[in-house]
């Protein structure tokens, strides 16, 4: 095994560690914990079996190798992209339908039992 095989290897085991500590803090929610373990995982699976991937970009007629690493970042990046806008525009719309439920509730509250005027200071 290369050097830089082992410094891919370990950089992404400490990468996942970092990772599952977060998410046994709970700093990572448990909707968005599964791509970042995918993406730290990855990169150390790729370095240790290079044939692999090679080959498989021989395959594809991919003449220099490492494109098709480049291609499958680029493949992941988007695909964690677009998942995180999934999950930040649904967040967005419950607290759209949370600001509307708070609104109406102090409206029909304000209705029941008017606050008192209060004089400007």
């Amino acid at each position: 095994m290369k050097f830089f095989q082992i410094v891919a290897i370990v950089g992404s085991v400490l990468a996942t560690a970092f990772i599952v500590e977060l998410i046994r803090r709970r700093r990572i929610q448990h909707v968005l914990w599964l791509p970042w373990l995918a993406a730290t995982i990855a990169p150390g699976l790729l370095a240790a079996y290079i044939p692999g991937w090679a080959g498989a970009a021989h395959l594809l007629g991919i003449k220099y190798e490492p494109l098709l690493l480049v291609v499958l970042a680029s493949a992941i990046a988007f695909a964690m992209l677009l998942y995180l806008s999934v999950v930040v525009s649904s967040l967005i719309q419950k607290n759209l339908r949370l600001a509307q439920e708070l609104a109406l509730l102090r409206s029909r509250l304000d209705e029941v039992a008017p606050l008192p005027e209060r004089e400007p200071s």
